[in-house]
């Protein structure tokens, strides 16, 4: 099987820096597009786990930023790229500045991503509500059931709960806006995903137990969600819990997500992880990923049932 191209990147060929997170990231020109480099400097897997998600995202039909693995020659850094999806006249808007154009109280504070009990399902809902679903792209195509913004939010937390995504705040969201039109962004940034600091003693030890279906289902449906079920919650809403809320919303959108996550194969998820180079993903790193999938798609399923 033939493993992801990693793109070699220098860094001298930095345009500018990127300010928003926490990690090395510069913005630089690849193959004449504007692209965004961005460095998984304390090797905790968030490189391997953008590029699997990205490739779920594909087999969900779901829009998204793609993400290829790469390296910073310059500094030696593996990371990855991904392409600018709001170069000019358009422009990214966060969904913490979407959050005050509906409610001007809204907490919005770049500085405060975790813990806004304002940012519950209801709201962001509301918010999407003033939005056009993104147009038609890559892998993505609407559906009758599957038609406007909040539909295609509703796949965007499937994928949270599939692959344990935990870090859908309020800025890991937002609208793409240019000459007076606003429409929902692609899905991005999902290298907080499939459980990709846990330590591989810890994955070993799960996947060698002798009930290893029980803890690693019981390990999954400790993710949380960055959703609160309603102001007055003191804790985010389990990422299960969470896809069950939105379908609330609108079922036959969660039916469609549902049956597309029905139609991805083991070989399919095992494909992709294998993919990822092992001097950037360890084996037992790889087992237990398409575990954590393979259980999260049960559950997901089971529920659609």
């Amino acid at each position: 099987m033939t493993g992801f191209h990693i793109q070699q990147i220098d860094a001298s060929l930095s345009e500018d820096l990127e300010q928003l997170g926490t990690k090395p990231k510069f913005w630089f020109t690849h193959e004449g597009r504007r692209t965004l480099f961005k460095a998984d400097n304390r090797e905790t897997g968030e490189d391997w786990a953008e590029v699997i998600a990205s490739g779920i995202c594909g087999l969900l039909g779901l829009p998204h930023v793609p993400y290829e693995l790469a390296h910073d020659t310059r500094n030696d850094l593996p990371g990855v790229i991904c392409p600018n999806i709001a170069t000019k006249p358009r422009t990214l808007v966060l969904g913490n500045q979407l959050m005050v154009e509906v409610d001007p109280d809204y907490p919005a504070n770049e500085d405060k991503k975790y813990g806004v009990r304002q940012h519950t399902v209801a709201a962001v809902a509301k918010v999407l509500e003033k939005l056009e679903p993104p147009p038609a792209e890559g892998t993505w195509k609407p559906a009758d059931v599957c038609c406007t913004a909040v539909d295609v939010f509703i796949g965007y937390v499937l994928l949270d709960a599939l692959i344990a995504n935990q870090d859908r705040h309020h800025q890991n969201w937002g609208a793409i806006r240019s000459e007076g039109r606003s429409w929902l962004a692609p899905t991005f940034d999902h290298g907080a995903g499939l459980a990709r600091n846990e330590p591989d003693l810890k994955r070993r030890r799960r996947l060698d137990a002798g009930d290893r279906q029980r803890q690693i289902e019981a390990f999954a449906k400790r993710a949380k969600s960055s959703f609160y079920g309603s102001t007055a919650d003191s804790k985010t809403l389990h990422s299960h819990d969470c896809f069950a809320k939105w379908c609330s919303i609108n079922d036959a959108a969660g039916d469609f997500w549902i049956a597309r996550l029905g139609g991805i194969a083991r070989w399919q998820f095992a494909e992709l992880i294998e993919q990822v180079p092992e001097a950037r993903m360890t084996s037992t790193a790889k087992e237990f990923t398409l575990e954590l999938l393979l259980t999260n798609q049960k559950i997901l399923l089971s529920k659609g049932n």
